[in-house]
């Protein structure tokens, strides 16, 4: 689809526009899979780009849920795969906010700890990392306190 951007000059959307829903972009194009198979649900219709092009990154993904937004705890599991990515909130076919993916602080009960000796690989603790370094994202287990880079570890 092609449209006309600011200066006049013909820019084509390389995926298709929504009416409503979320958009995820910046997506490093390798994670676009991993972050389609952690949003999208059954009933959900989802369009998903690959390899595109951007100025920002090279190569980028970019994945759109229609008729739907995230819930918080889905936003924190996306910051564990795709840090640098951007959230658009769309109505209407009009962005009514767009933010960086936040990163908490905590991640509580949202991935596995890679380490086969904690406590919670044994027993009923829910998971908790907390974020000793941003970029690259390095979180370390607050019960057996073993560092992780954030692509080390499993989604529950």
């Amino acid at each position: 689809m092609k449209e006309r951007d600011g200066s006049g000059a013909h820019k084509v959307r390389q995926v298709e526009a929504i009416a409503s829903g979320t958009v995820i972009d910046h997506i490093p194009a390798a994670m676009t899979l991993k972050v389609v198979n952690l949003l999208a649900e059954v009933e959900d219709q989802v369009f998903v780009g690959i390899n595109l092009r951007s100025s920002r990154v090279g190569r980028k993904g970019v994945v759109k849920i229609a008729g739907r937004e995230l819930p918080e705890r889905t936003v924190s599991s996306l910051a564990l795969i795709a840090p640098q990515a951007t959230i658009s909130i769309i109505r209407d076919y009009e962005v009514i906010a767009k933010y960086q993916v936040p990163m908490p602080d905590v991640f509580a009960d949202i991935a596995r700890c890679d380490n086969p000796n904690c406590v919670t690989n044994h027993e009923r603790w829910p998971t908790r990392m907390e974020v000793v370094l941003r970029d690259p994202l390095t979180v370390r287990c607050t019960y057996c306190e073993r560092t992780f880079a954030a692509n080390e570890l499993s989604l529950i």
